[in-house]
């Protein structure tokens, strides 16, 4: 490799400074420049006189790298302020690695730290205007509490947006942070206790948001967003008597001027409304205390329901009575943080907000861009951002404290399973996230958006050997990997501790191989560690050689096939406490063979849509997908062209034989079946031809080995169809012992005894399916390196 040598500077013609020297590599020269704390304008960029900023040495190698002559930016240590986003853009960006210094921390911060003098008690603050709200904090607790004037240190105090699944993704208000673990926004009740019908009902529910899409209006029409905006919110009667008396205080009495020294200005309900799988914030706009009502602005996503009631009231300084919840005063511009810290003392902590909204780094259109080694902390926003990016690399990343996603790679539109009009876009090719520890995070891991799905040209891009944990705590529906388009990859990752899902797959030739999955969909319920669904033609991904443990037993499943979800190719893995291992809903040609599944309550179940009248559940959604995808046409509206019609039968016709035959139940007229007759949308072509999309075909169920697990729980609500009835030979050679030893498997490995197992001997499987499972399958060989 030879020695290091320090690149120098020389003035080009037009005044810029150019790298001069090179180091030797592997494959040619690299040119490299410096950036340290004590760097300063005009440097040279050498490790004895570095710039002081990445943006000086970004731009003193602009246009002077190539894939020949790779260009590094070597950062030394320290914590780097971050105010504006470092932008990589276009091909003078390109072929540029920027680190940290070998065996050296290089942390970029949007957080602001609070300086502990800053601090000041509740009771040292004088009777003036600008602390009118210290009168709301609970007597009990207002020797604990500590405020700083954020207004007074020029630090931004934010402002909470409407946000919640399907709602267009908003940066969150800034977060409190000690000693590197996020506070609690002041909220009742408190820890994890939510308000439900027993304290809480609906007296009003107008009609949420979700009716006004298209799929759900009679002309077809989506209310524009910010008409839904303007929707009223539902109304609801505390019924609890300690409910009433507090809630008295989350908001002025309607119609009367806010008192601020009395009223809550700025509280909100936030959690589940109308279903118990995606979340939601609401803006308390008034109290009646004689009634006990509260009166709500902004809709909910779904009408509110007494049924899934299950939220907290938030950011509500009144409550704000247990050690490590926080509350920013924003009324008139005041600014002011109020904080119990643990202990009721902030001497000896490290305590920041983040006060930085925007990503870290944005990469677009570049190539061969690394970044490595670096910890990013504390945005309100996304910490990286790629866009139209080929082939550039995050490598040994720590990302914390993002209040969106780690890493986003391409975009897509909004209302993804709520409209049929979804597309990625800006994804680039061949990016990867390696190597990296994400957490902490409110909304997801790694936003994967790549590849073609006309075409079916692959994204090529690779999420593996991550550590990713404690995510979507903001914000549901945002899973460590969002594998969206076509061809893209989630391997030996480790993700765990999470409220909400691990993986959504919104495309076709995925790969989620090689991960543990541990303590997931904890707080949730309907969902899954893998949800996939509403589209018959996202075919052929594969979920192979994970380990599924510990999973939230609150109706969730392992891996979750909702609406129609086709061509699921399910097999190696190990399902070790879980509720249901498999969701099977309506869909076609889903394989699951060869798996483990130990102390599981249900091995899977299914849904036909044959319990419904006509048009299914969703049926817009579904009809429009198939169609934009598989109906010939010209390519505009919900039709594709001849040519890539063609170009998916070549690509899926030996694996999914009878996909030309797939059919959409359909009149002569071409519009979709509303209603069984008896010349056309017949019993027969609706309900039982198994090449109609409604009826569940080609599904596979065989080769499993269930220890201490129940069995395949069929529906009863189908006139007594269920997936069987339509696929005779589904749960085959499903071979049951009440324990793991029973079967000489070792839990720890994920192995049998070769010798000893009776699978040995068991129809289905025998000594070949044993080596083969043994020489594939070890817990050894899954997560992380």
């Amino acid at each position: 490799m030879g020695v290091l040598i320090a690149s120098v500077l020389v003035v080009t013609a037009a005044g810029a400074p150019a790298p001069a020297s090179a180091e030797p590599g592997l494959s040619g020269t690299r040119t490299v420049v410096y950036v340290a704390k004590d760097g300063r304008e005009g440097a040279t960029g050498t490790k004895a006189d570095p710039f002081a900023t990445v943006e000086q040495a970004r731009d003193a190698l602009a246009g002077r790298t190539s894939a020949r002559r790779p260009g590094v930016v070597h950062i030394r240590e320290g914590v780097y302020q971050t105010s504006e986003t470092i932008e990589l853009s276009g091909q003078e960006h390109s072929y540029v690695t920027y680190a940290a210094y070998p065996g050296e921390q290089v942390e970029f911060a949007g957080v602001t730290t609070l300086a502990p003098g800053g601090f000041r008690r509740l009771s040292d603050l004088p009777d003036e205007a600008k602390w009118s709200s210290k009168a709301r904090v609970p007597d009990a607790v207002a020797g604990q509490v500590h405020v700083y004037d954020l207004g007074a240190a020029g630090i931004p105090a934010g402002v909470i947006m409407k946000n919640g699944f399907n709602w267009k993704p908003q940066p969150f208000a800034p977060e409190l942070i000690t000693d590197d673990a996020t506070q609690t926004l002041a909220q009742y009740p408190n820890g994890a206790g939510k308000l439900d019908s027993a304290a809480i009902t609906v007296k009003e529910a107008p009609k949420g948001a979700r009716d006004y899409f298209s799929d759900k209006t009679e002309d077809g029409t989506t209310l524009p967003y910010e008409d839904m905006l303007k929707l009223p919110g539902p109304v609801y009667t505390a019924v609890d008597a300690a409910l009433k008396e507090r809630s008295s205080a989350w908001a002025p009495p309607q119609g009367q001027e806010p008192d601020n020294t009395v009223f809550e200005t700025d509280g909100w309900l936030s959690g589940y409304f109308g279903n118990n799988y995606a979340n939601d914030r609401v803006r308390i706009a008034s109290v009646d205390p004689g009634e006990a009502e509260l009166r709500t602005t902004y809709p909910t996503m779904y009408a509110a329901t007494d049924k899934w009631t299950s939220f907290v009231a938030q950011n509500v300084l009144s409550e704000l009575d247990t050690e490590g919840e926080y509350y920013i005063d924003r009324w008139n511009d005041a600014g002011v943080l109020y904080y119990y810290p643990p202990g009721g003392t902030v001497e000896g902590k490290e305590i920041s907000l983040t006060s930085f909204d925007a990503p870290f780094f944005q990469l677009e259109n570049v190539r061969g861009v690394t970044l490595k080694g670096l910890k990013l902390n504390g945005t309100t926003g996304t910490a990286v951002r790629l866009l139209d990016a080929e082939s550039c690399t995050v490598d040994g990343l720590e990302i914390l404290n993002a209040s969106m996603d780690a890493v986003a790679i391409g975009e897509a539109n909004d209302a993804i399973t709520a409209v049929a009009e979804y597309r990625t876009s800006r994804g680039g090719h061949n990016n990867k996230v390696v190597n990296s520890r994400l957490h902490d995070l409110g909304g997801g891991g790694v936003f994967t958006a790549g590849g073609d799905r006309d075409s079916l040209e692959p994204g090529g891009h690779v999420v593996e050997h991550n550590e990713i944990y404690d995510f979507s705590k903001l914000a549901t529906y945002t899973p460590a990997g969002y594998m969206y388009g076509v061809g893209n990859t989630f391997r030996y990752n480790h993700v765990h501790d999470a409220p909400h899902m691990a993986i959504q797959i919104m495309g076709n030739d995925m790969e989620i191989s090689h991960n543990r999955f541990e303590r997931l969909v904890t707080h949730a319920s309907d969902q899954g560690v893998i949800y996939a669904g509403r589209d018959y033609t996202y075919l052929n991904n594969v979920v192979a050689y994970n380990l599924f443990k510990d999973i939230g037993a609150d109706g969730n499943q392992a891996v979750y096939m909702d609406d129609g979800m086709s061509g699921m190719v399910v097999h190696h893995n190990v399902f070790d406490n879980v509720q249901h291992g498999l969701f099977f809903q309506a869909g076609h040609s889903n394989v699951v063979s060869d798996n483990v599944f130990k102390d599981v309550t249900y091995l899977g179940h299914d849904k036909l849509y044959h319990e419904d009248d006509l048009p299914v559940p969703n049926a817009k959604v579904v009809i429009e997908r198939f169609n934009d995808m598989l109906k010939p046409g010209d390519g505009s509206g919900f039709t594709n062209t001849r040519e890539n019609i063609e170009t998916w039968y070549r690509r899926y016709g030996r694996q999914y034989p009878n996909i030309r035959d797939w059919y959409v139940p359909s009149g002569a007229d071409g519009e979709p079946c509303t209603s069984i007759g008896t010349t056309e949308c017949t019993q027969a072509y609706v309900w039982e031809n198994p090449d109609s999309v409604y009826v569940p075909a080609h599904n596979v169920l065989t080769r499993s080995v269930s220890i201490a697990t129940g069995g395949f729980a069929y529906t009863d609500d189908a006139g007594g169809l269920n997936v069987k009835s339509f696929n005779p030979d589904f749960d085959a050679y499903n071979v049951k012992r009440d324990s793991a030893a029973a079967f000489a498997f070792d839990p720890a490995t994920g192995t049998f005894d070769a010798r000893a197992t009776p699978l040995n001997r068991a129809e289905g499987f025998g000594p070949a399916w044993v080596r083969e499972w043994n020489r594939s399958f070890t817990l050894d060989g899954i997560g992380p390196r």
